[in-house]
């Protein structure tokens, strides 16, 4: 494997986590997982979860819907 597609693998492994811990939530959860992510993840770990969640259906729905939620990384001042 690629370390590439060996990043994507474990980025994507922790958004399901997170997903599954806040399925309980019912309707509020793709705000929940997408908080927990902006909050708690670097920029960097959440443009590459963007990158590897591109043009994939994530499962589960929740953690889909969460993506559009997800903030990007802003550009760096000069």
């Amino acid at each position: 494997m690629s370390e590439i597609h060996d990043s994507e693998t474990k980025i994507l492994r922790m958004a399901v986590q997170i997903a599954d811990y806040y399925k309980a939530y019912g309707g509020m959860a793709p705000e929940a997982i997408a908080g927990h992510i902006n909050k708690f993840w670097t920029p960097k770990m959440r443009e590459e979860f963007l990158c590897a969640a591109t043009g994939r259906t994530l499962d589960p729905p929740p953690l889909d819907a969460a993506r559009a939620l997800v903030k990007r990384r802003k550009a760096e001042a000069f």
